[in-house]
């Protein structure tokens, strides 16, 4: 049952990660809106907790290796763009 639950949320949340890599590619300034924002802390959060309740699982199982692989790259991936985005922030603040 875990796993299912688990699979509901995994794939529209890996969905969600590769929506705000387009929107920061190609719209940013919908991401810094209180939605966008909102929705992209809560994504890295859950993309950790999920992550976490694969380890339940056995690691040997093909479904629980490709899925965790999956889930970590695409959190890590928008972990990376918040920090850029922080980066790239103050950076441009530092020159006004």
């Amino acid at each position: 049952m875990l796993r299912l639950i688990l699979v509901i949320i995994t794939i529209p949340l890996v969905a969600i990660h590769f929506a705000i890599l387009y929107f920061w590619v190609f719209d940013w300034r919908k991401l810094v809106t209180q939605v966008g924002l909102i929705s992209w802390i809560f994504s890295i959060i859950l993309g950790i907790l999920v992550y976490f309740a694969y380890r339940k699982f056995n690691k040997n199982q093909k479904f629980t290796v490709v899925s965790r692989k999956v889930l970590f790259s695409s959190t890590f991936m928008t972990i990376v763009l918040g920090v850029l985005t922080l980066v790239i922030e103050v950076i441009t603040r530092s020159m006004h």
